[in-house]
């Protein structure tokens, strides 16, 4: 069974906290390390399970986190790939070389 999970990755600490704070009124999340492929970010993320991406897509809808302080991917066998909101699809895969 392949890994499958969403990601929020910041570009400062302080938006992931306040984030976290935020989102775990709403939906189960866990602070984790940033994956090493994507670049241009804080050293902290998000992780919210793919079965609770109902709850995150309200959540964000509802503008918990404001849009221009994340960036949101859809992580599958450890390996990122850039969501789009707007699209509901993957807009590509972030960093090394994927």
């Amino acid at each position: 069974m392949r890994a499958r999970y969403q990601l929020l990755a910041f570009d400062s600490t302080h938006a992931a906290m306040a984030a976290e704070r935020a989102l775990k009124t709403r939906l189960p999340v866990t602070v984790m390390p940033t994956l090493r492929q994507i670049t241009a970010a804080c050293g902290i993320s998000l992780r919210i399970e793919d079965r609770d991406g109902p709850a995150l897509d309200e959540a964000l809808q509802d503008g918990l986190v404001p849009p221009g302080v994340y960036r949101r991917y859809r992580v599958e066998d450890g390996v990122a790939a850039l969501w789009n909101d707007e699209t509901r699809k993957v807009e590509k895969r972030d960093g090394g070389g994927n």
